[in-house]
């Protein structure tokens, strides 16, 4: 079995390197998209020694905040149960990178500083001494405005290309009070984050003590030599933009001939400095059917991908006024997708799929400062790169008012599918026994 699975990988890595040859048209100018085809994906002995010494850390991490074994097992026992009542999100993959085991796109890696604080938040909201259960966990810094892609759905197209707005010194000051609210995740955007390398170096450098540090990137830019620099300032991984499985179609969303090799080199290199790589994917309504995502998912695969990250289009930025919502048949297949790979046995080898839109259909938002929350290119704090209303600008307000100013105003996007809500704040937020918050009555704003 072990073969056969080793022999399905390499002929996933060489039909990507098919795709670059195809998409470049000079097979001799072609590097081997993912060097090595062996799965970042810990299965077996290994996997279940893995897991057991993750419960273990978190279980000693609730000892030493409640000092008392029963408040300890309770809040465990509440935690699993939590779970329990989400079987579609208790993902039992591990990916392995630099030493480190990861479960989930949107969590820390184990063992870490940012796992500590990442599960001391998380046991908080099943504590009923907690005064708040809620902690923000991951921020979105969109830190640049420049871009040399023109992508079909770019949510930031707006401000592209504009004076950049957040200086150096700004984006350091935000991190810094970031850490001090204790989010565990950061992840920088833009833009391309790459063409502000030497501020990203830094930045990175700066924060990845206390938070894993990941960047959204289209790849342009993520050289052999960058990746190893970024690499040893703290960087966890990167997510890269990859919306079909084709080349030329790629090329096409993104707006530059190119765009699906510049991907496929920049997981290489990330790969061979040790970093994690995630896919992300924008379904389009043309996209979605199950031909193409299982096409997708093998070329996840060959690129050496640990996660794959399905965002739904929304009708904002330069998708603004279009129909642009999935259909709910789409939906399903993309949840059924979502299913197969995460919970499959034959899929073990494949990434891992965070499909949010989905938790938020079921669970709730995980945004407006719940556990999400993004910055725009301006320094404004919005609940998401969609919810486009209010916000408040990081630097003019203490960190801890400026998180309960968003969440106390709750999510201002409407269901796309529901135009009576648009525009409409939905709260007061309220709490799931999953512990995640969810929407009010009027709809649950999906996060990208």
């Amino acid at each position: 079995m072990r073969g056969s699975i080793g022999i399905d990988m390499l002929t996933d890595t060489l039909a990507v390197q098919r795709e670059v040859v195809r998409s470049r048209g000079n097979a001799a100018a072609v590097q081997p998209a993912c060097a090595d085809p062996v799965s970042p994906m810990v299965r077996g002995a290994h996997g279940a020694i893995a897991v057991a010494l993750v419960w273990s850390r978190v279980a000693w991490l609730a000892v030493r905040a409640r000092r008392v074994p029963v408040g300890a097992a309770k809040a465990l026992w509440r935690l699993r149960a939590a779970r329990g009542r989400a079987p579609h999100w208790a993902v039992r993959k591990l990916a392995r990178a630099s030493g480190r085991y990861f479960w989930d796109l949107y969590s820390p890696g184990w063992p870490s500083a940012a796992f500590d604080h990442y599960v001391d938040r998380e046991l908080a909201r099943f504590d009923s001494r907690s005064e708040r259960h809620t902690g923000l966990q991951t921020v979105v810094v969109a830190m640049t405005r420049r871009c040399s892609l023109r992508c079909e759905h770019c949510f930031e197209w707006n401000a592209l290309q504009g004076r950049e707005a957040l200086p150096l010194a700004d984006l350091r000051e935000i991190l810094r009070r970031l850490q001090r609210r204790g989010v565990a995740q950061l992840f920088f955007s833009g833009g391309e984050p790459l063409q502000r390398f030497d501020d990203l170096l830094e930045l990175t450098a700066c924060a990845a003590a206390e938070s894993d540090v990941w960047i959204l990137s289209s790849g342009q830019g993520l050289t052999a030599e960058r990746a190893v620099r970024l690499r040893a300032a703290g960087l966890t991984g990167v997510a890269l933009s990859l919306d079909h499985w084709d080349a030329a179609a790629h090329d096409r969303f993104r707006g530059f001939r190119g765009a699906y090799d510049a991907v496929a080199e920049a997981s290489a290199h990330a790969r061979g400095a040790g970093l994690l790589v995630a896919l992300t994917l924008c379904p389009t309504r043309a996209f979605v059917s199950a031909g193409n995502l299982e096409r997708y998912a093998r070329t996840a695969r060959g690129l050496g991908a640990s996660f794959i990250q399905v965002m739904e289009p929304r009708p904002v930025g330069r998708y603004a006024g279009r129909d642009v919502a999935l259909e709910p048949a789409q939906q399903r297949e993309l949840e059924r997708f979502t299913e197969r790979l995460n919970h499959d046995p034959a899929a073990r080898d494949f990434p891992a799929v965070t499909y949010l839109d989905w938790f938020a259909r079921t669970h709730g938002c995980r945004g407006a400062g719940d556990r999400y929350a993004y910055i725009d290119t301006d320094g404004v704090l919005r609940a998401c790169p969609f919810c486009r209303g209010g916000g408040v600008r990081m630097l003019d307000h203490d960190i801890d008012v400026v998180i309960a100013k968003l969440q106390d105003a709750g999510c201002t996007a409407g269901h796309d599918r529901d135009p009576a809500c648009a525009g409409e704040r939905i709260g007061p937020p309220v709490v799931h026994d999953t512990g995640v918050r969810a929407a009010g009555p009027c709809c649950a704003e999906r996060m990208r």
